[in-house]
């Protein structure tokens, strides 16, 4: 389901333990038939330069952009502070919330099928720190240019998303 028109439907808790029933974000990706899948709860930043490019982090195996899974206990918010930073070198300060959306995929790393429940935030750059993960690197694009080399759809639908919001 490339497109993204099909929405998934998940049962999620905020941090003070309110149970909520989300019915409205898009599901991206094709079911195999017989493969287990293990829902992993992500984050991504989507962050522009003073030019209005977009951070996108080129790894071995895939474009992305900056972020990846939440540790247990942690917010979203939080998830794309500590990738940020582990991932290009950034200290980020997360802005807005702009969309969530299901992933469905396989890892070849983790030789593994996930379901990404993934949040993606607007974030800003305040400071740089040390990258830890230097397989990682940081690539400036034209929000075209990351649409095409993303690799995921649900990543490629978060800038779509950020471009229309930016033009209305």
């Amino acid at each position: 389901m490339r497109s993204g028109n099909v929405l998934h439907s998940v049962r999620t808790s905020d941090s003070v333990g309110n149970e909520t029933f989300v019915t409205d974000f898009p599901t991206f990706g094709n079911r195999i038939a017989g493969a287990v899948y293990r829902r992993r709860p992500s984050a991504y930043a989507l962050v522009r330069n003073d030019l209005g490019h977009v951070a996108v982090v080129r790894t071995p195996v895939a474009c992305y952009l900056p972020g990846g899974g939440m540790d247990p206990g942690e917010t979203p918010e939080q998830t794309v502070v500590r990738e940020g930073l582990e991932e290009c070198g950034f200290v980020l300060q997360p802005r807005t919330r702009i969309g969530r959306a299901m992933e469905i995929c396989y890892s070849s790393e983790e030789r593994e099928y996930f379901e990404k429940d993934s949040f993606f935030i607007e974030a800003e750059i305040v400071g740089h720190g040390t990258q830890s993960e230097l397989d990682h690197e940081l690539v400036w694009m034209f929000a075209d240019q990351a649409r095409q080399a993303l690799s995921h759809g649900s990543h490629r639908w978060a800038v779509q998303f950020l471009q229309d919001s930016l033009t209305k």
